[in-house]
Formats: structure tokens, C-alpha cells, sequence
């Protein structure tokens, strides 16, 4: 959960604020139902959970927007509604991120080199990919 207006007041009207929760492990398919039918009622669990620590938020609410990992896929084109480029279990990290045999941020197309979510150290907003790959370039000559 980020409050972004704690940081900066200018992104809504005085005396407003805007929290942004994201729920990583939100599944893409459900085991019975589907998104469309049940993303209120998550966000409304979601909402509760916080009202146990902060019991003012729920009534304070005036506008919220729900995307599942299905509205995520569709409108952002993000497959499966993953903002990481796929799964981050162990078996898919380090040197194993994407995949074995091209965690040095090479592929197999010379000159091409991954710097994104699917690179180690994964996802997030960091910039530690790109700035991983941008050493290997260097160190290429490239």
C-alpha cells in the first residue's frame, strides 16, 4: 500500500488523498467464479484488512478502481496479469532468472540483451535490470 499524495499534495484536490494498493499474489485463474464477479468483493476483504489498522480508510474511501489479473492483461497487455514477466519462486531466480543458461542478461540474438522484470533481480520498479544489462553491454564493448 503507497500513499502517494503523503509525498506529494499536488496529485488530488486539498484535504484528499490517493492510496494505491497492490495485492501481488492475486491468482490469474480462479479455482471456482471468475474475476468479474468477485474483484469487488476481494477489494472490499482487502479494504477490511486495513481497516483493522487504520479504521478510518474504509469510510474515507470515495473513488476506488479494481483490476484483477485479467483487466491487467487486457488493458496493460501484461500476460497472465503479471507485472514481474513471469513467476519469482525460487526455482526462477538468481541464475536461473529467466531462464538457466541466460541470467548474464544475454540472449541468444547478438547484440541483444534483457533489462527487464524477466531479468534478475526481478521485478519492481528499480531499475537494477537495466543497469545490469547496461554493465554487460559495457563489458561487450557494446
Amino acid at each position: 500500500m503507497t500513499i502517494p499524495t503523503s509525498v506529494d499534495r499536488t496529485v488530488a484536490p486539498p484535504g484528499c488523498h490517493i492510496l494505491s494498493l497492490f495485492v501481488q499474489y492475486a491468482p490469474y485463474k480462479l479455482a471456482s467464479g471468475s474475476w468479474g464477479s468477485i474483484k469487488d468483493d476481494f477489494a472490499d476483504r482487502c479494504i477490511a484488512e486495513i481497516a483493522r489498522y487504520a479504521p478510518n480508510v474504509p469510510g474515507s474511501i470515495v473513488h476506488r478502481q479494481v483490476l484483477s489479473p485479467l483487466d491487467l492483461e487486457r488493458i496493460y497487455g501484461l500476460t497472465g496479469g503479471n507485472i514481474f514477466q513471469g513467476a519469482m519462486p525460487l526455482h526462477q531466480l538468481f541464475n536461473m532468472r529467466p531462464v538457466p543458461g541466460y541470467s548474464d542478461y544475454r540472449t541468444p540474438i547478438e547484440g541483444l540483451y534483457l533489462c527487464g522484470s524477466a531479468a534478475h533481480p526481478g521485478g519492481g520498479v528499480i531499475g537494477a535490470c537495466g543497469r545490469n544489462a547496461a554493465h554487460e553491454m559495457l563489458r561487450d564493448g557494446r
